[in-house]
């Protein structure tokens, strides 16, 4: 019987990005796909920083991005055509050191994390299987894997890891209930080619317009989608005639100017499983939460999903943590990806409203909003942070400043550094950023009595002549002032960061600096205080 670290059932984007973090930590992974290709028509079509993050500890996101273009923001335009709300992206460059939002081909996307998962040599890809069921065991899970013609073959694995779209089998077996936060829609999605010049906005555009909600997306080189809403009483199934949809793409684009690639009819859903994990099984991405579109957030957050748990296993796998680290997962994940459903949900309530006395009023109110300065319109600020899990509290039981926050990761140098992201410099362990020397050279003596956090990296960042640090702390100047505005937000003098680029929490002087190490290695300890098991 073949045995791995884990099994990934399904090799979509999440499938696929967990591979590749899971095999550049060195650990024997088995991918099962029931395709034998990759889908060769556009799908999600947005990303974001966070996401270019975890393609960045894959060693891929230079290769990600290239061929993207940056998100030219989105309008939502009201009853009599007027933009009643915006929702644009963070300005270029981020905080973390990608393009905060861009645009781009979902096929391309996989082909370049696929062939990033050729690289590695402990990941071992099966195309045109399925997993068939599962039975778990105090150490293993035995993963039933079935080919096309039905021949079924036993796997084991220490997890198995389940990204495999809504249908999940393994959630299924699971028997995991879902929240259901009443969003059912049927929406047509058509992505187009422009074969003229044809008269389109620059932007994004959200058509709120209760005639015919519909939203407009600026894809890569000449690739367009709308999003069409179906109206009461009209079949779905009607858009698969040419002519019907033609009738109703031509309210708003002149058709003659496009070429149609792909029709979609969709149910837009809004929901999230009850629970992500039981004993060594996992559910990720869509298999975990199905989200309308109206964010572009449905690939990110199964990104974030595998960026979060892949760590963990390592840690685990390892010899690090005990697996009760793996119960933060569901933990941090679940409330996080909620949060942006229901935003999602949200937005698509404003778009799709049908009733015009009620579409009326609701542009009044969101005008006010804009025009007085009320409104927030940046994207990125739509997405929480971590409020439970591996983090500091306070004494009411909420994350500490900073904490369970997205830590800045800027261009860092020395002169004896060359020009580095932050991540690159620190990959794999948690580290502790600071501005002051002689900080950095006390965190680095109470880290060093620290056996959960002795890898620890300490970074002192713009230090400045005169200042010395001595080895192994890492001098050295950030571009910008990322680090420098963000410890200003959460009244900082250094921050402990995990892992995943999340801030564990921060310190507002040195005995700030005595407790935040001492709680790390105190929570770190109670992960690990039960290795005497096996993982």
């Amino acid at each position: 019987m073949h045995t791995y670290d884990a099994i990934i059932s399904g090799y979509g984007p999440t499938g696929a990005t967990l591979a590749n973090l899971l095999g550049t930590m060195g650990l024997k992974v088995a991918v099962i796909e029931r395709e034998w290709a990759i889908f060769d028509k556009p799908r999600a079509i947005t990303a974001d920083h966070e996401a270019t993050r975890a393609f960045q500890a894959a060693g891929l996101a230079d290769q990600v991005t290239e061929g993207t273009i940056a998100h030219p923001g989105t309008d939502f335009v009201g009853v009599q055509g007027q933009v009643i709300k915006r929702f644009y992206p963070m300005p270029a460059p981020g905080p973390l050191g990608w393009e905060p939002t861009y645009m781009f081909h979902q096929p391309t996307l996989e082909a370049t994390l696929r062939a990033g998962v050729e690289r590695l040599p402990t990941v071992n890809v099966v195309l045109g299987h399925s997993v068939a069921g599962y039975r778990q065991h105090e150490r293993h899970v035995d993963v039933h894997v079935e080919d096309a013609q039905g021949a079924i073959e036993t796997l084991s694995a220490r997890y198995l890891l389940a990204c495999e779209g809504a249908r999940s089998g393994v959630r299924n077996q699971m028997g995991v209930g879902v929240h259901d936060l009443d969003f059912d829609e049927w929406w047509v999605v058509v992505d187009v080619q422009l074969h003229t010049d044809v008269d389109l906005p620059e932007r994004c555009v959200q058509y709120c317009r209760p005639s015919r909600p519909g939203t407009y997306i600026v894809g890569p080189d000449r690739l367009r989608r709308w999003e069409i809403k179906v109206l009461a009483g009209e079949s779905p199934t009607s858009f698969n005639d040419p002519e019907y949809l033609d009738a109703v793409l031509g309210t708003f684009v002149d058709t003659a100017g496009v070429t149609v690639q792909r029709v979609a009819i969709y149910r837009f859903h809004a929901v999230v499983a009850e629970q992500w994990r039981d004993g060594r099984v996992f559910l990720l991405g869509d298999a975990a939460h199905q989200m309308p579109p109206f964010m572009g957030q449905g690939l990110c957050a199964g990104v974030r999903d595998a960026y979060n748990l892949a760590w963990k296993l390592d840690a685990v796998i390892r010899g690090a943590a005990d697996q009760s680290l793996l119960d933060t997962y569901t933990v941090e994940r679940r409330p996080h990806v909620q949060q942006v459903v229901e935003t999602a949900k949200a937005f698509g309530l404003i778009i799709g409203e049908l009733d015009e006395a009620a579409a009326r009023a609701r542009d009044q109110r969101l005008e006010a909003e804009l025009h007085s300065g009320v409104a927030q319109t940046v994207r990125q600020s739509f997405i929480p942070g971590l409020s439970a899990g591996l983090l500091i509290v306070d004494d009411e039981g909420r994350p500490g400043r900073g904490a369970g926050q997205l830590f800045p990761q800027p261009w860092v140098s020395s002169p004896t550094l060359p020009r580095i992201r932050l991540d690159d410099l620190t990959r794999g362990e948690f580290y502790l950023v600071c501005r002051d020397a002689r900080r950095a050279r006390l965190a680095q003596a109470l880290l060093g009595d620290c056996t959960r956090l002795q890898e620890t990296r300490v970074v002192c960042l713009n230090c400045g002549a005169g200042s010395p640090v001595e080895n192994p702390i890492i001098d050295c100047a950030e571009e910008g002032s990322f680090v420098q505005r963000w410890f200003e937000q959460y009244g900082a003098v250094a921050a402990l960061v995990r892992p995943d680029g999340t801030a564990y929490g921060t310190a507002a002087d040195d005995a700030g600096l005595h407790a935040l190490i001492e709680d790390a290695q105190r929570k770190l300890d109670h992960f690990s205080e039960q290795l005497c098991t096996s993982p």
